[in-house]
């Protein structure tokens, strides 16, 4: 049962899982014209590691949001991710962990600024310091 309307607006369909996109369209307030990657292509999140911040390694969650085009961003199974620098995004980028237990842990912190359209859903995302991990 949802008991918040973005959950609503998604969750109670039995077919979320092949309309995730529809979550663009269920925001509220301030957020609700962002579209994230709604108009991108599927990228799925396979390795959890962070090793190479210059060149990502592609299925990192690093590579996937350094892309310039917009991506629908998922995970392909339940992981936590240990950021080594801080993840900067680009615009038109959406993180959606629905379907995974995702966490960005005991590392660095997502950076979100001077970009626009990015939506983050379902992430769980605590035990950070900014800047490098320790």
């Amino acid at each position: 049962m949802a008991t918040n309307p973005i959950d609503r607006c998604w969750r109670c369909r039995s077919d979320w899982a092949n309309h995730r996109k529809r979550l663009a369209f269920c925001g509220k307030g301030f957020g609700r014209n962002a579209l994230g990657g709604v108009r991108g292509r599927f990228y799925v999140v396979t390795d959890a590691s962070d090793d190479d911040l210059v060149n990502p390694r592609p299925g990192t969650l690093r590579h996937a949001v350094i892309q310039e085009e917009p991506l629908w961003i998922v995970f392909s199974r339940d992981m936590i991710i240990r950021l080594n620098e801080e993840l900067i995004m680009n615009s038109y980028k959406t993180i959606d962990a629905r379907g995974a237990n995702v966490h960005i842990a005991y590392g660095a912190q997502i950076t979100i600024q001077f970009v626009h359209n990015v939506i983050i859903h379902n992430l769980h995302i605590h035990d950070i310091s900014p800047g490098a991990a320790e």
